[in-house]
């Protein structure tokens, strides 16, 4: 009898270790996807999409200050792009809009 609670101990011990094995790994897991993700949106704002935000922006929203402070002068020529490809805009208009 006393084999049985051995082996079944051993059995549980293991199951108890794969746990906390399977535990760590996920953490490790979710700690990599959120630093990544998080990196991909920073080097996202400081490149081309900075741009590309800024022409959206500009033709149907006003300066986002948040996302001028991230990108500065991409989203600030992508903004004054956007503004001035609507019908009527113009450099002097675009650019009294980025006024804060």
């Amino acid at each position: 009898m006393k084999a049985n609670f051995h082996i079944s101990n051993s059995i549980s011990s293991t199951f108890s270790l794969n746990n906390k094995v399977m535990f760590v790994l996920l953490s490790v897991f979710l700690i990599t996807t959120t630093t990544v993700s998080t990196t991909a949106y920073a080097n996202t704002n400081n490149g081309r999409d900075c741009f590309e935000i800024g022409i959206a922006d500009g033709e149907n929203h006003p300066l986002n200050q948040e996302t001028f402070s991230e990108c500065e002068d991409k989203y600030y020529k992508g903004f004054i792009k956007g503004c001035l490809s609507v019908e009527g805009n113009t450099i002097d208009v675009c650019e009294s809009a980025t006024d804060a």
